[in-house]
């Protein structure tokens, strides 16, 4: 019995997610929820306390991974500490781009003012920029140089790593990149390890290769 009430969650959460991703929040009802989902109206209600509760089941749990990978920086068996800040910019890459659609869901939500989005500022986004602050501060001290000040550093490497995921149908549509397609996150990947190293290293010139 719980291994199907376990089964009859995913499947309402996965629906959920692609609706969302594709109509909003505010523009899916519970209805077409249960009906992609095939399960009973009264099933997102018994399990997660109506749409609202389905929303933030779904943004805590991308969360929660993304602080998960996140610190998993700060682990004992991570010795080449030179590198922590690719490091991170790498694990969050690849986390974001196996959870594109939740990742969408989220940032979109997270340009409304609600108390649930403050509450979430105030914890989980706190503890991302605390980390990243101090990843930071261990690349300046061995770099000894810097181009900007970790504020701007973090507004611009943010820019960079939500916006693909927050218009992904501009990718599509205009620029023709498919965010599912391995070689985006590869060329990404490079993309932003090369902007973090002309940015924070203080070099002159640096080709920032195309994703193309």
């Amino acid at each position: 019995m719980e291994l199907e009430n376990l089964a009859t969650k995913k499947k309402v959460i996965e629906s959920a997610v692609t609706l969302f991703k594709v109509k909003g929040y505010h523009g899916t009802s519970i209805r077409e929820i249960a009906a992609r989902a095939k399960v009973n109206i009264s099933s997102v209600s018994y399990y997660f306390n109506g749409k609202q509760g389905l929303l933030e089941e779904i943004i805590i749990s991308f969360l929660e991974g993304y602080m998960k990978v996140c610190e998993s920086i700060f682990s004992n068996d991570r010795n080449d500490e030179g590198n922590r800040l690719q490091q991170l910019m790498n694990v969050i890459l690849e986390y974001h781009y196996d959870h594109r659609n939740e990742a969408n869901v989220f940032y979109k939500e997270l340009a409304t003012d609600s108390i649930f989005i403050r509450e979430i500022m105030s914890t989980y986004l706190t503890r991302e920029k605390y980390n990243f602050e101090i990843i930071y501060e261990i690349h300046k001290k061995q770099t000894n140089s810097c181009r900007v000040p970790f504020t701007i550093f973090f507004v611009q490497l943010k820019s960079l790593i939500t916006t693909p995921y927050l218009f992904p149908n501009y990718l599509s549509e205009v620029l023709y990149i498919r965010l599912d397609d391995p070689y985006f996150l590869q060329k990404y990947k490079e993309h932003i390890s090369e902007w973090v190293s002309f940015v924070s290293n203080g070099i002159e010139e640096r080709n920032l290769e195309c994703i193309g």
